[in-house]
């Protein structure tokens, strides 16, 4: 059986790589996003189950890109994660529990919480 893919967009190297670590240690294939490709055409390709996404990326808004994602007919459906150090406001929280995006804040949340968040996620696109 071929293993649920899981999208990281992060610009960050370090976390990048550490989300890496975690989806692929929960059993997922992790793919890493190269911020100057194509977001829409690496998500057609890849076909991920969720993308993990943070929101302050360099030249790109992570909100942006769930707009993006969210506005694709083919492409609505996959689940994203918010992991970010970004502190937010009522309305972008609210924009967030519109989508049924699930928000952890870099720094304030234990490893065992991404897992978790990762797994439930992932798990719930099984069909």
């Amino acid at each position: 059986m071929k293993k649920k893919t899981v999208l990281i967009v992060e610009d960050s190297p370090g976390f990048s790589e550490l989300m890496k670590f975690v989806v692929e240690d929960e059993g997922f294939k992790g793919v890493l996003f190269p911020l100057e490709e194509n977001f829409l055409q690496l998500v057609d390709r890849e076909k991920p189950s969720a993308i993990i996404m943070d929101l302050a990326l360099n030249r790109l808004s992570g909100f942006d890109l769930i707009r993006e994602l969210k506005e694709h007919a083919r492409h609505k459906t996959v689940p994203v994660i918010v992991i970010t150090g970004r502190d937010l406001d009522v309305k972008d929280i609210a924009v967030l529990k519109m989508h049924g995006i699930p928000y952890l804040r870099k720094g304030r949340v234990d490893m065992h919480e991404i897992h978790q968040t990762i797994r439930n996620v992932v798990l719930q696109t099984e069909e």
